[in-house]
């Protein structure tokens, strides 16, 4: 990448006119311009009443330069039999990861796991495997800790279920950070030799969390009496792989503190104790349900993460990570138009570097995509991951835009012309929103247009959000 010093400083100016009128645009890249020519739409859609018009000035600043993207990516930490073997249906790979434009892909690790069904790492082998040849390039390996093995664990289990002492063992009264260590270097060593090598690693899935039904292990961010501290653990594992023997040819970055959410100073909390240079960004989740047994995502809604957000981001200078988030409870048809609220906001609000979906693949009705037997749907959360995701790389900077109106805008896709990226995708058109004042917001994708929560008509994003252009250096 070149150097950050080489940018075009000379704002760009673009009048555009609001409501069902085109929006036309120019996207200049911070080395050079590069033109956005409007071509036809793929799809022609349904028509709308047609509502009064306004115009605005939006300014793109290239030289406003914000976080560089590590990339998009979900996890594959359960159902990994659905995507491996003869069964897996045809095409689902490209589905899966070029046409969603997947950077990261995200694994549970199973090292001696105690359940038959966590047995086989050879199905992580072969989705790594097909994803590969699906991309035409490795995707960035993400590998987190839900539990360690039964056998360092206080309650004998890798399940927790609502358990007080679903922690770290303890051996002469002390909790046994070394052995957790260990298996992290040891499952390390597995791992490679079969040849998965991850680029990024969290030692602890949601350590503020005892989960009702799956693996978990908790963690205080410091040591108390009935819970291991998650500082003491984090230096164990850092100062364990520092000292592997042979060391790993590609030693793995280290994030945390990977909580469940960011509201009530969560991460903070964790950050507190924690020594910062241990890590090489901090990561967390997207979770909160309030008293009223609703999930936050659906109401309040995405905005009222952002305060949240925005005081993780005060917190510290490292670079900041969403690794997980779903729409819980979305009865299998809500959720889609929430998740790219929550993308947008973790971009322009907190400066995530990365943001993950949780699954991948999941029994119906869940997951970025369903899958059964022969039969799959893709969900409308795919195509609001797809919006960020397909069009942007690893390395890709996001600058600045400014906007004199915030009302509701109507666009049609453009075509770029050709530039130099690390790796080639088949569609580099951006698939930008399309919002009718009064109507359905929507995603599209390709030829194909998905309504994302048809029930909801809200006017969230105006015209900057539209122009929040990530520009890949040139």
């Amino acid at each position: 990448m070149n150097s950050p010093s080489r940018q075009r400083s000379a704002p760009v100016v673009a009048v555009v006119t609001l409501g069902l009128a085109t929006v036309v645009m120019a996207m200049v890249g911070i080395i050079g311009s590069t033109a956005c020519i409007r071509h036809p739409p793929t799809a022609t859609p349904p028509p709308a009443p047609a509502p009064s018009s306004f115009a605005a000035t939006v300014t793109i600043v290239p030289g406003e330069r914000h976080q560089t993207l590590e990339g998009f990516g979900a996890s594959v930490a359960w159902h990994q039999d659905k995507i491996v073997g003869a069964k897996v249906p045809a095409g689902l790979y490209d589905i899966l990861f070029p046409q969603l434009g997947l950077d990261i892909l995200r694994f549970r690790n199973r090292y001696q796991r105690s359940k038959p069904e966590d047995a086989n790492l050879n199905e992580e082998v072969e989705i790594l495997r097909r994803g590969t040849a699906a991309l035409g390039h490795p995707p960035k390996v993400m590998l987190s800790s839900w539990a360690p093995p039964a056998a360092l664990k206080a309650d004998g289990h890798e399940d927790c279920h609502n358990n007080h002492d679903c922690t770290l063992a303890k051996e002469n009264g002390h909790f046994i950070y070394q052995k957790f260590a260990r298996y992290w270097a040891d499952s390390l060593r597995h791992y490679a030799e079969l040849g998965i090598v991850p680029d990024t690693i969290t030692i602890e899935n949601e350590p503020s969390f005892i989960p009702p039904t799956w693996e978990g292990c908790k963690f205080d961010p410091s040591e108390t009496a009935d819970y291991p501290g998650f500082d003491r653990a984090l230096v164990a594992v850092h100062d364990e792989l520092g000292r592997m023997s042979p060391p790993l040819g590609h030693p793995p970055r280290i994030l945390g503190p990977e909580v469940l959410g960011v509201h009530w100073n969560l991460v903070q909390q964790y950050l507190g104790p924690m020594n910062i240079n241990l890590v090489d960004g901090v990561a967390h989740h997207l979770y909160e349900k309030g008293p009223d047994g609703i999930w936050d995502w659906r109401n309040p809604g995405p905005d009222s993460f952002d305060a949240p957000m925005r005081g993780v981001a005060a917190a510290t200078t490292k670079p900041l990570w969403q690794t997980e988030f779903q729409t819980d409870e979305d009865k299998g048809i809500d959720g889609g138009f929430e998740t790219a609220w929550l993308i947008h906001l973790s971009l322009a609000d907190e400066g995530v570097v990365a943001f993950l979906y949780w699954n991948l693949v999941w029994n119906f009705p869940g997951g970025l995509v369903s899958v059964e037997g022969s039969k799959y749907q893709v969900r409308d959360q795919y195509y609001a991951l797809k919006h960020y995701a397909r069009y942007t790389d690893p390395g890709d900077v996001r600058v600045g835009a400014r906007s004199d109106a915030a009302g509701p805008v109507e666009t049609r896709p453009l075509d770029l012309a050709p530039q130099r990226r690390p790796h080639h995708r088949r569609d580099r058109r951006p698939q930008l929103f399309r919002h009718r004042p009064g109507g359905e917001p929507a995603v599209r994708a390709g030829a194909n247009e998905r309504r994302a929560d048809a029930d909801r008509h809200r006017d969230v994003f105006g015209l900057q959000f539209l122009l929040e252009l990530v520009v890949q250096e040139t």
